[in-house]
């Protein structure tokens, strides 16, 4: 009896290792190949707002959070890149020229960055 409460508590212990907080996720833009990455958070922000890359490198923006986002780019209103980025997911979009990018999530009008493609 003893032995099963205690393999019990264990079982307790490693599921609640494994279904905490997003952060114990593996990280899915780690596996993408993207030379960055940029968080979506529930606090309406991309993190970090902008970043640098060489040309024909890739962006990963990651959903950290529970709210759904969506990322798309400033110039051409969504025709370059335009994704939704609902909680949990990613999207990775390679920059194949130098130029600066503005982006936004369509459902948060607050909510944006830049892409510098050296």
């Amino acid at each position: 009896m003893r032995s099963s409460i205690i393999v019990g508590a264990c079982f307790v212990v490693i599921a609640a290792a494994t279904c905490g907080s997003p952060t114990s996720l593996p990280n899915p833009c780690g596996n993408s190949g993207a030379a960055a990455t940029v968080s979506a958070t529930d606090a309406i922000t991309f993190t970090p707002g902008s970043v640098t890359i060489m040309h024909g490198q890739s962006v990963c923006w990651q959903n950290v959070g529970t709210v759904s986002h969506t990322v798309a780019d400033n110039a051409t209103d969504g025709t370059i890149f335009n994704s939704n980025l609902p909680a949990g997911q990613i999207f990775v979009h390679t920059f194949p020229s130098a130029g600066s990018f503005g982006y936004h999530c369509n459902i948060h009008s607050s909510m944006g960055g830049t892409i510098t493609v050296n």
